[in-house]
């Protein structure tokens, strides 16, 4: 059994994590897309979590994003996403850590805003797929799963929306202390891609799966705020990131 397969959710960013990693050191890999809620059920059996992104590498398994890329870099070391020299590995690892963290604020904050529009469940389900009355009546219950399992609640967005404001500030002021293009030394390396993928969804860079709105349809102060987090440094970064790395 030598396949490598991602099992994945094509609209997370934690997914996202590993496939732009995955394809950085040239691995070629299958994505298997599993919908969401009956995944947990591949999800516990092979990994024994809830969560994707899942890798299959022949007989291995290893779930969690995170752990994945510490998998990768162990038994993939060329093309290597982490520094060998000792300060510069473990500047990469804090900020891994830190934006891997932020990006459940990004997820709540971000459906904070735009969970009861109908792009959201149509990008959640439509890669599966399903029949159209089959899909029709998951819709509902996948929206409700996911504002329950999120926390999609005014409070716990509030104070997310707050997080991501750490985050955006963490990373300007990071490239501040260095060249201006990478957080760490002159290369990408992992802490570039998780910052990068786990903010992606506020910037929708083209091509990815969170280009899904006609953002003349959302309302005007979404739209300054999503217009005001482009023009950032942060929000430059990233989309400089997708076209020149990703």
């Amino acid at each position: 059994m030598d396949e490598r397969v991602l099992y994945q959710f094509p609209i997370s960013h934690y997914c996202e994590k590993t496939r732009w990693q995955l394809t950085c050191k040239g691995l070629a890999f299958t994505a298997s897309n599993l919908l969401p809620g009956p995944h947990r059920l591949r999800s516990q059996w092979m990994a024994r979590i809830n969560t994707l992104p899942i890798l299959r590498d022949g007989e291995r398994v290893v779930g969690d994003s995170t752990k994945i890329a510490y998998y990768l870099e162990k038994y993939y070391p060329s093309l290597p996403l982490l520094p060998t020299e000792a300060e510069a590995r473990g500047k990469v690892i804090e900020l891994e850590q830190q934006f891997d963290r932020y990006g459940v604020h990004v997820r709540r904050w971000l459906y904070g805003q735009v969970i009861d529009r109908p792009e959201v469940m149509q990008a959640m389900l439509d890669p599966y797929g399903l029949p159209a009355p089959v899909q029709k009546v998951l819709t509902p219950v996948t929206r409700e799963g996911v504002r329950r399992l999120y926390r999609i609640q005014p409070r716990p967005v509030m104070r997310s929306e707050q997080r991501v404001e750490e985050a955006l500030t963490l990373l300007e002021n990071t490239l501040a202390k260095g060249n201006g293009r990478y957080l760490v030394g002159e290369r990408l390396s992992l802490a570039d891609i998780t910052a990068a993928s786990l903010l992606a969804p506020l910037l929708t860079p083209a091509g990815t799966p969170w280009d899904i709105f006609d953002e003349n349809t959302l309302s005007p102060a979404l739209r300054r705020q999503l217009q005001s987090l482009r023009e950032r440094p942060a929000g430059q970064w990233v989309l400089d990131r997708y076209r020149e790395d990703r």
